[in-house]
């Protein structure tokens, strides 16, 4: 994430406020109106595909209380890891690696 024209701010201060501003020689001074200050974020494409993948449409955001009720209950049994499951992470580790 970029964030451009930060100001830091010591104090309540008006962003599209009056400033007096010297105009030539001596002590002769004009107000003129600033123009306002445009804050802009760019955000990678790495963090824009992750905030992509956080929404899911509503019928994918159901818990399925009877799988993960198994799955705990296999985990605490020692039943849940098997060669067969270590295999195939192994081979999808693999595929995203090389």
């Amino acid at each position: 994430m970029t964030i451009t024209n930060f100001l830091p701010i010591h104090s309540t201060q008006s962003v599209q406020g009056l400033h007096r501003v010297s105009v030539g020689q001596g002590n002769t001074e004009s107000v003129r109106q600033t123009a306002p200050l445009k804050d802009t974020a760019t955000f990678s494409a790495e963090s824009l595909r992750l905030s992509d993948a956080a929404k899911t449409d509503a019928g994918s955001t159901k818990i399925r209380f009877d799988l993960v009720n198994r799955i705990k209950a296999e985990i605490a049994a020692g039943t849940y890891d098997t060669p067969e499951k270590m295999d195939i992470a192994i081979e999808r580790m693999a595929s995203r690696i090389f």
